[in-house]
């Protein structure tokens, strides 16, 4: 994975549905991370966050465990295609993408500072996305 211009990386979402039927969006989470290592680490650990407690199965214990899951999806990113997993987290419905992007470079900046702009990027969660269609 690498980008000329601008630095390689990939990008990961988290949608999650108010039921199992994936009719209406609760929230919209992202992360972005540098490799793809990283990102299906971070897919299994919000994965292992979101399902604890939940009778989560053969499913969670793929993602969060050293099953062939974990390795396919890893080997997917590296070739340049998206992943996923869905979850049925005790009646809501959770799905993780993630899919390798080219992160371009910001030649300048004018203007104020974005409010957060010099806290360090965590992982699932720290951008919640609501609005529109999101309640």
């Amino acid at each position: 994975m690498s980008g000329g211009f601008g630095a390689a990386g990939v990008w990961c979402e988290r949608v999650v549905y108010r039921s199992a039927r994936a009719e209406e969006v609760a929230s919209w989470t992202v992360c972005a991370v540098a490799d793809p290592v990283r990102a299906v680490r971070a897919i299994r650990a919000d994965a292992r966050r979101l399902a604890g407690g939940v009778a989560g199965g053969r499913a969670l214990r793929r993602v969060a465990g050293d099953g062939g899951g974990r390795v396919g999806a890893v080997a997917a990113l590296y070739r340049g295609e998206s992943c996923g997993l869905a979850l049925d987290c005790g009646g809501v419905w959770v799905e993780w993408s993630a899919r390798p992007v080219l992160f371009l470079p910001v030649v300048s900046r004018t203007g104020p500072r974005c409010a957060g702009t010099g806290e360090g990027a965590g992982g699932f969660g720290l951008l919640p996305v609501t609005g529109a269609g999101f309640r």
